[in-house]
C-alpha cells in the first residue's frame, strides 16, 4: 500500500513547507501501471548540501529518479538529466520556446556546487 505523505517534524532551518498534504495529490497524479509508490515532483531547495536536504530526501526519505539541470556552458541552452548520485542519464538541447533564461539560471544556481551540478559544469558537447 502506498504510504500517506503528511508533514513530518522537520528542523525549522529547512526551507520546506510543513503543511503540504501531498498524499492525495500523489495518488491522483500517479500512474498505477508504473507500479506501487507513485511518482511526483518535489522542491529542490536544499539539494545542494551534502547529504541533500531537500523535500525528496528529508520529508519523503527517498532518492530522486532524476534531476534536470540547465547547463551554463552554452548560455543555459542545454540541460542534463542526472540521477541521485549526480551521474549523467541524458543530455539535450531543446528547440525554442525555452523557459525564460532567468528561470534556467535559477535552476542551475539551486544545485551549483553540488553533485548535481558536476555534469552540468562540463562541456555539453562531450
Amino acid at each position: 500500500a502506498t504510504a500517506e505523505i503528511y508533514p513530518l517534524s522537520l528542523p525549522d532551518a529547512l526551507p520546506i513547507s510543513r503543511s503540504n498534504l501531498l498524499g492525495p495529490g500523489i495518488r491522483e497524479a500517479s500512474l498505477p501501471e508504473l507500479g506501487e509508490g507513485g511518482s511526483w515532483s518535489t522542491c529542490t531547495n536544499g539539494c545542494a548540501s551534502d547529504p541533500p536536504r531537500d523535500v525528496a530526501h528529508i520529508q519523503f526519505r527517498s532518492r530522486i529518479a532524476f534531476k534536470l539541470v540547465w547547463t551554463p556552458a552554452n548560455d543555459y541552452a542545454s540541460f542534463v538529466l542526472v540521477d541521485d548520485d549526480g551521474k549523467l542519464l541524458r543530455k539535450g538541447t531543446p528547440q525554442p520556446p525555452l523557459p525564460a533564461k532567468s528561470q534556467r539560471q535559477m535552476n542551475y544556481r539551486v544545485v551549483q556546487g553540488s553533485k548535481y551540478a558536476v555534469v552540468a559544469d562540463g562541456d555539453p558537447a562531450e
